[in-house]
């Protein structure tokens, strides 16, 4: 069916429905985006190139794709392999074919067709001219395979010979290979045609086969492990995971047709020892998490840390993913942008325990994406960001690199060649994600990440964005029950709390349990659940200096060295020894006599507070100078207790 280049006509390219608006006056055509209106200008030649190439399809339209008809022919060996015999038939048949076309005869007019093959017959001198009803089978074949000759090759050209072996030979070889060579004693060749012919001369000498057809060769037995399935035989001598191996294919129908329709997801530790920007000490290796799209290879995310490959690290890496990359790199001294951004259709996972948690799969939920795990040790399936992490070896950067040890090679400590800081390190990172790797020309498709990005974007549905940055941390952050109290709540020795939280008070009493909720990436603050409606409220934390920009990983190891401090310098050891001189202290001070004896003694000495705190050491005189006191009196022995009780007791009672 023909079509017209006129406003209305409706093309489909990828994900993407484009309608014809306009021809302008330079002869281009306007085309548009029925979602985005994004316009596109096309050559009428460049138009009408695609649309014969496949690349744009047209809507409404009933006409079939050349290819679709081509696909449609019997499935048969390429032309060229042919045996000059074969080619010898088939040309022949072409000439009855030819020659029925040239006389403009349909396929029912058999009179008309019987005439024309008594003619061409004649002409090509053939003695064995076919039959009516073959050469009308032969012209319906062409027809419906729109004109391609191998539709009217000849099967026997293609048809495989049989086996010559006696069916009792058969099943002595089959049963040879069953039980010996396919076996994880891994028997050679040899040894199997030794059981066999062992087996084929029994049945000799019984009669039940003869001398002849008990006869096999090495080759023909080699011919015979060749028929059998490659995969099924290392199976069966070397175990699945060998045969996965050996016979692994990444073909599993699931190729990618537009950017972030699959991207993958794996964990890689660095190659490279880091600084600390802070101390100057070195931090050791980094664990480097990515999302490669699979369309194109182009870097969508990553996440650098310490903390090895979790759950926090792929939040991380998918958090960086979805955002855009603007405001993320403006500091940054890049020449190219960094085009990635919006929510993956699907993910391409292997089987770590991050990515089978419940979290997990709420953060898949939360942002409506689908997910793929892989098969146990095949890196194959998930190969564009298998081959973004062996990129990173082709870094320039030197020092404090970790190299594989090699035998009689002296080794270097990468610890001690440490130079670059963390934060210049994942700079780099990132200068060699936007600038380097997606500029490096892939020799398969003779493309680069970044043009086949950018192409991808045109003819790719607009992409998601999350509603709320919060209620992503939020789904994968930390949970635990915490106490709710007059002073807030406490998470690892850190107050949070303020008036967000007295409506809750109010409502559930001074103290209630309620469970909270933090990002190990910033402590400086928690989510807090009503008990009671399940709302989260945020609550900040009190000591904002110290928890800005503080991870649960730095406060961890902040907590840990202070605990170490103390611990050095024995401080529970001197608290509990300054506990135990105390309670001695009260247990000689309280241990007099009765109650009257203490306090008619602190009445005659004159014990008073200022002279215990040393205010009587010395007294001040009108000159300005000042002269020491009186010694105090010496405590009273139990004798002098006594007479001075005495009297004390006289003199009252002379009052």
């Amino acid at each position: 069916m023909t079509f017209c280049l006129q406003a209305g006509l409706m093309f489909r390219r990828g994900e993407r429905t484009l309608e014809l608006t306009r021809e302008l006056p330079d002869g281009k055509l306007a085309l548009e985006d029925c979602v985005t209106r994004r316009q596109v200008l096309f050559d009428k030649a460049e138009l009408l190139k695609q649309v014969w190439s496949g690349r744009l399809n047209l809507l409404n339209q009933g006409a079939a794709a050349p290819s679709e008809a081509r696909a449609a022919a019997p499935s048969i060996q390429t032309l060229a392999a042919l045996k000059p015999a074969a080619r010898q038939e088939l040309e022949r048949r072409l000439a009855y074919l030819k020659g029925i076309d040239q006389a403009h005869i349909s396929l029912g007019q058999r009179p008309q067709i019987a005439q024309v093959i008594d003619t061409v017959a004649a002409r090509l001198g053939d003695s064995r001219k076919p039959s009516t009803s073959a050469v009308m089978r032969w012209a319906r074949q062409l027809h419906a395979a729109q004109g391609y000759a191998g539709a009217v090759v000849d099967k026997r050209a293609t048809r495989k010979a049989g086996r010559r072996i006696s069916p009792i030979m058969e099943q002595i070889v089959a049963k040879a290979l069953r039980q010996v060579y396919l076996t994880r004693a891994r028997n050679s060749l040899v040894h199997t045609l030794a059981a066999i012919h062992a087996e084929a001369a029994k049945k000799v000498r019984a009669g039940q086969l003869s001398q002849d057809d008990a006869r096999m060769s090495l080759a023909t037995l080699s011919r015979r492990v060749a028929d059998v399935d490659r995969y099924r035989v290392i199976e069966a001598r070397h175990g699945a995971a060998r045969a996965r191996m050996v016979c692994r294919t990444s073909m599993d129908g699931g190729a990618a047709e537009y950017p972030l329709q699959r991207v993958e997801v794996d964990h890689t530790p660095l190659n490279w020892v880091v600084v600390c920007d802070r101390t100057g000490l070195p931090l050791g290796r980094p664990t480097l998490t990515a999302l490669v799209d699979a369309f194109s290879n182009y870097v969508l995310g990553f996440y650098v840390s310490f903390y090895g490959s979790g759950l926090t690290s792929v939040a991380g890496a998918l958090r960086c993913a979805v955002q855009a990359k603007d405001d993320m790199t403006k500091g940054l001294s890049l020449s190219n942008r960094w085009l990635a951004e919006g929510i993956p259709d699907r993910l391409v996972l292997d089987n770590g325990l991050e990515f089978h948690s419940p979290v997990f799969q709420l953060m898949g939920w939360e942002l409506g994406m689908d997910f793929t795990y892989c098969r146990v040790r095949t890196p194959w399936l998930k190969p564009h960001v298998e081959r973004f992490f062996s990129t990173l070896d082709t870094l320039t950067l030197a020092k404090g690199r970790i190299h594989k040890r090699m035998a009689n090679v002296v080794e270097i400590d990468p610890v001690d060649g440490a130079a670059v800081m963390f934060s210049d390190f994942v700079k780099g990172i990132v200068q060699f994600v936007v600038d380097v790797h997606p500029f490096q020309i892939n020799q398969r498709k003779l493309a680069r990440p970044h043009d086949l990005f950018m192409e991808g974007i045109q003819r790719r549905p607009p992409v998601h964005y999350p509603p709320d940055l919060e209620a992503l941390r939020l789904t994968y952050a930390l949970s635990a029950t915490r106490t709710v109290g007059p002073g807030g709540v406490e998470l690892a020795g850190l107050p949070y709390g303020g008036p967000e939280l007295l409506d809750m008070r109010k409502c559930h009493g001074e103290r209630f349990k309620a469970l909270i909720k933090w990002d190990p990436d910033d402590m400086s603050r928690i989510w807090v659940q009503d008990p009671k409606s399940k709302q989260w409220v945020a609550s900040s934390c009190r000591w904002h200096a110290y928890a800005d920009g503080l991870s649960s990983i730095q406060h961890r190891t902040i907590r840990r060295f202070a605990r170490q401090e103390l611990k050095n310098c024995n401080a529970v050891e001197y608290l509990e020894q300054a506990r135990l001189r105390l309670h001695e202290h009260w247990t000689d001070a309280t241990a007099w006599k009765t109650r009257a004896d203490r306090k008619l003694a602190a009445v005659m000495t004159g014990y008073t507070s200022a002279r215990v705190l040393g205010s009587y050491d010395v007294k001040a005189t009108p000159g300005g100078g000042s002269t020491p006191l009186p010694e105090p009196p010496p405590p009273l022995c139990e004798e002098d207790f006594e007479a001075v009780v005495l009297k004390g007791v006289g003199s009252w009672r002379a009052m």
